[in-house]
């Protein structure tokens, strides 16, 4: 905002605090009348200081680049916060998964131990029925 009050006040008075801008007159007058080839007159002496929307210009061209620049660098940088925590999560779904599976395991070999001891049990309680 401290430039664009700079520019408007610098075309109607000078000021130390102003944004230094260069004062870069062109006169319309003159222009149209050298192409003819004839005189000005009186409207030649006038002219219209383009210098304040010359740095305005410019000043806004540099701000977007900057602003564009910093706008891909945060977004490349939240991708890849993005990826890496993804990436994170696989490791530790694929932890818990291979717990599981170890602990299904156990309770298997668990069951199967089970189911063998009693079928030995039956098998010891039918041989001793059949014995006595």
């Amino acid at each position: 905002t401290w430039l664009s009050v700079s520019v408007l006040l610098s075309w109607v008075m000078k000021s130390k605090y102003f944004f230094p801008i260069p004062s870069i007159p062109i006169r319309p007058a003159q222009l149209l009348a050298g192409g003819v080839g004839g005189d000005a007159g009186a409207l030649g002496q006038y002219g219209i200081n383009v210098g304040p929307m010359i740095i305005s210009g410019l000043f806004r061209f540099l701000n977007n680049r900057v602003e564009g620049m910093i706008g891909n660098a945060m977004a490349n940088a939240f991708q890849k916060q993005r990826k890496d925590a993804r990436k994170e999560e696989r490791a530790k779904e694929k932890e818990e998964r291979r717990k599981m599976k170890k602990e299904a395991k156990r309770r298997m070999k668990e069951e199967e131990e089970r189911a063998r001891q009693e079928a030995e049990e039956r098998a010891r309680v039918m041989q001793q029925n059949n014995t006595a």
